[in-house]
């Protein structure tokens, strides 16, 4: 088992990481490159804020925005 990641190996865990649950030995792998690489660590907060945004937007799009539900109707 290797000790230490590429940026495109992490980076490819990371996005993994989005639609499974990583075994534990990638999640360490992944902890500690993120731990001295400031380009991954970026990435990797990226792909949190997209997450975000997309899951906020999908909350949004299903009719549960506030700001439409307390909007007089249009005359």
């Amino acid at each position: 088992m290797r000790l230490r990641l590429t940026c495109k190996e992490t980076a490819r865990l990371v996005l993994e990481g989005e639609d499974r649950a990583l075994p534990l030995g990638e999640r360490v792998l992944v902890r500690v490159h993120l731990g001295y690489c400031r380009g991954c660590t970026r990435f990797s907060q990226q792909v949190r804020l997209m997450r975000g945004a997309m899951q906020h937007w999908r909350h949004d799009a299903d009719g549960h925005d506030e700001a439409s539900t307390t909007r007089p109707p249009a005359s």
